[in-house]
């Protein structure tokens, strides 16, 4: 037995996913039901999204690149070691709130 979902997207998206279902070989219908019969059977739903990003994330990862240049970005092996690290300086700083 079928079942009729509706979904609400605009006429662009609607019509561009057509196109690239289309040129797979598969019917906007039958791409949706294929995509949520893979959700379903592996639980897992995984989506590239090709965009670039904003100036605010170029900011940052320019702000990145100078952090690590000036060596102020440290490094782990393990997530445990990262985490010791964490709560050492929670450590210290709870210490340095008292003495004050």
């Amino acid at each position: 037995m079928n079942t009729t979902i509706h979904i609400k997207t605009d006429a662009q998206t609607r019509d561009s996913a057509k196109k690239v279902a289309e040129e797979f070989g598969f019917t906007l219908t039958s791409l949706v039901n294929a995509m949520l019969k893979q959700v379903a059977r592996t639980k897992r739903l995984t989506l590239s999204l090709e965009e670039s990003p904003n100036q605010s994330a170029i900011e940052a990862m320019k702000q990145s690149e100078a952090d690590v240049k000036a060596g102020k970005v440290r490094s782990f092996n393990s997530g445990q070691e990262a985490v010791s690290y964490v709560r050492s300086l929670i450590k210290d700083d709870k210490y340095k709130k008292r003495r004050s």
